[in-house]
């Protein structure tokens, strides 16, 4: 089940407690329906409750712990994990969380959230337990870039670790927790050979993204990242840096540049105007109706559409 961090308060999912149509036969004979729900409560809410800083991972964690924890995702949709700040409320949501889950880098602010709201979680960050080969990164203090969530084949690893922290949390769930995981571990991996195939023909192609969200995909779908358009997030760039930007562009023959779902749209259309190439928009957290699955298929059939001659 997941919580909206904007929600007031957590509904009782259905399949915890069902109160039989007419009561249920105890030692103190039948129990009207209402008493048996208000017994319940306590069990549905007894639930562990796992805080997740953004989407893509709020999906993988969901399709794990079914309905055996409550999911809170901190980043409303719409928002970019690197200018988010947090409100009370939201703070508030995550009050007696169990173990708290972030990406490292772009959600720093979740630590800050993890010692005020809930400071005896345990903290389980992505960047910091996850192997992998880091791509040097453009933010202030961040040495390695963190957008490894855009590269499928880096959560197959990671799911086996998810399952080892939930499992510590709520070891009482520890089998449905395996078999959750083996299933989204095979998902995973038929989505990444369907998305490599995708975009097997585009090998070697100049690729545009607006910031650095897609180093580790590029490198992974064997995309050329040619430049970002935003050197920062959330800052602008200089008239320099656009001028650099577009003749570099122009020298690729790039074919689209792309701006971001989260973020303002203007200095992409500036660029993509003056380097007179098409305009796309990916999206790199997603949104809370959609599964990681469905992000990234969302975004490769973008990136296709807008590189294909």
């Amino acid at each position: 089940m997941r919580i909206d961090s904007r929600s007031k308060s957590p509904r009782l999912d259905r399949r915890t407690a069902r109160p039989a149509a007419r009561g249920r036969a105890t030692p103190f004979g039948r129990l009207p329906r209402v008493l048996l729900v208000l017994l319940a409560l306590p069990v549905a809410l007894a639930r562990p409750v796992v805080a997740v800083s953004i989407h893509p991972y709020a999906s993988l964690v969901e399709q794990i712990v079914g309905s055996d924890a409550t999911v809170v995702q901190v980043l409303p949709s719409g928002a970019s994990p690197h200018t988010f700040d947090p409100t009370p409320s939201q703070v508030t949501a995550i009050a007696g969380s169990a173990l708290v889950i972030m990406n490292g880098g772009v959600d720093e602010w979740m630590r800050k959230v993890a010692v005020s709201a809930a400071p005896k979680a345990s903290l389980f960050v992505v960047t910091e337990r996850l192997s992998f080969t880091p791509i040097q990164g453009t933010e202030a203090g961040v040495a390695a870039n963190p957008h490894v969530w855009l590269d499928p084949s880096l959560m197959v690893r990671l799911v086996p670790q998810l399952v080892g922290a939930l499992t510590a949390v709520d070891p009482a769930d520890a089998a449905t927790f395996r078999a959750n995981g083996a299933a989204l571990v095979t998902s995973l991996q038929t989505l990444d050979g369907e998305l490599s195939a995708e975009l097997a023909p585009l090998e070697g192609v100049a690729f545009v993204p607006f910031h650095d969200a897609w180093p580790y995909f590029a490198r992974h779908f064997g995309l050329d990242l040619v430049v970002s358009i935003e050197p920062a997030p959330g800052r602008e760039p200089s008239p320099r840096y656009v001028a650099d930007a577009i003749a570099k562009i122009r020298a690729s023959g790039a074919r689209a540049v792309f701006d971001e779902a989260q973020l303002s749209p203007r200095p992409a259309e500036v660029v993509a105007q003056a380097a007179g190439v098409r305009l796309a928009t990916l999206d790199p957290v997603g949104r809370s109706d959609q599964t990681y699955q469905q992000l990234m298929r969302a975004d490769v059939a973008i990136v296709k559409a807008a590189l294909t001659p």
